[in-house]
């Protein structure tokens, strides 16, 4: 697996622990030596037991932050190295197919391992041509990928719109379960006394950033009373949203948090009545999946979302959607859930039962394990599946074709 979100304990590294947990996979993840994440340029953590199911392979990676083109066009200098080495059955690139690290990896692959197979990953939910030389890595890629993964139907739909005539699955992103969950009710009465939340207290976690439509969020408020918004997150909107709650005089009930690390945020979506997430569509872009739905659904928080791109589909019935850019239409929404505490209760129950169905990470691991075993060529003249335990396969041929793992 080449990918740069692994390089973080609490992003990447939960998922690529449940796959390295499933039976027949021997896991290793080629990682960045330095990430530029969203202005903060970190090094790798290791996993943090010494006993992980996978193995971090740490290469120098150059142009890891390219001003416009973002971190689009990073590759690796030990990247051939780490496949002569290795010799992987499948690569499976955690990467998007125009960057310059996935064309990197086939242009390798081609020369030094053409029996290994290819797995793509994409989370791209607009149709549009990139400029050079990125639509050309993508179409390159995509030429020589054997099995496509897509976040959401509208990202399959890009993806077939460009071409790619192999099979295309939609996975989802994943949430660590272990880390969020639903609090007690001591707990969360605790996290509200400590973090200072009384009445109906919405909340957002995230960039601040124009697309995010937190503008619409501040508008609703003078339409709610008694309600208080929490914003965490940095970015370069932070001083306009300031100026907007003071020109409509609701400064006194919208809390700015900045940035937090990933550990503190359970705390805080467990103690928020609801989370928000207001999106809104540019030409250049509208909500890929929105991660943070399936977080606060793991602790049992209702959400509010924008009809942006995924959110509606991964909201589902844990919570409302109304459309985007209206902040009278996400006032109303609010005060539904303020004015009826079951509902809201009720409907963050769903969103827990919904992530404990397809968003933990052990779902998506069994997913990717599934798709593995797809992609390869099957073993003499079985039809077995290499994966014991993966979803939706037959485990009674528990690897009896194929005594080796796949790498």
């Amino acid at each position: 697996m080449i990918s740069h979100s692994c390089a973080m304990r609490t992003e990447g590294q939960p998922k690529a622990e449940q796959i390295g947990r499933m039976p027949g996979v021997d896991l290793r993840v080629l990682v960045p030596h330095r990430w530029n994440h969203y202005g903060r340029d970190d090094q790798p953590a290791q996993p943090p037991e010494p006993g992980a199911s996978f193995e971090m392979d740490i290469r120098r990676v150059w142009l890891r932050w390219a001003g416009p083109f973002t971190w689009h066009a990073h590759f690796y200098t030990g990247m051939a190295a780490a496949i002569r080495e290795f010799k992987p059955d499948v690569i499976d690139l955690w990467e998007e197919a125009w960057g310059a690290v996935s064309a990197q990896a086939v242009w390798l692959r081609n020369r030094i391992l053409p029996s290994a197979r290819i797995v793509t990953e994409t989370e791209q939910n607009i149709y549009k041509k990139l400029p050079f030389p990125f639509e050309q890595f993508r179409k390159y890629t995509l030429e020589h990928s054997d099995y496509a993964v897509a976040r959401s139907e509208e990202a399959a739909e890009v993806l077939r719109s460009k071409g790619f005539g192999r099979p295309v699955e939609v996975v989802p992103n994943a949430v660590d379960d272990t880390l969020f969950h639903p609090p007690s009710q001591e707990d969360r009465d605790s996290a509200r006394r400590e973090l200072g939340f009384t009445g109906f207290t919405a909340g957002y976690i995230g960039r601040l950033v124009p697309e995010k439509g937190l503008t619409d969020l501040i508008d609703a408020l003078p339409l709610c009373h008694e309600l208080t918004v929490i914003i965490v997150g940095s970015g370069p909107t932070l001083e306009e949203l300031k100026q907007r709650a003071a020109k409509l005089d609701v400064t006194h009930r919208v809390r700015f948090l900045g940035a937090l690390p990933l550990p503190e945020l359970p705390k805080i979506m467990g103690a928020m009545d609801t989370l928000v997430l207001p999106s809104r569509t540019t030409p250049q872009w509208k909500e890929q999946f929105g991660r943070v739905i399936i977080e606060a659904h793991a602790c049992a928080t209702p959400t509010i979302g924008s009809d942006s791109g995924a959110i509606p589909k991964v909201v589902g019935g844990g919570g409302l959607i109304f459309p985007e850019g209206n902040s009278e239409l996400l006032a109303a929404a609010l005060m539904s859930l303020a004015a009826d505490p079951a509902r809201t209760r009720h409907l963050g129950q769903i969103g827990r039962e919904q992530v404990e169905r397809q968003y933990t990470t052990a779902c998506v691991a069994r997913q990717m394990a599934a798709i593995y075993s797809k992609v390869l060529p099957r073993h003499r003249s079985s039809d077995a599946p290499l994966f014991q335990g993966a979803a939706g396969l037959d485990t009674a041929d528990r690897l009896t074709e194929n005594p080796s793992s796949t790498r």
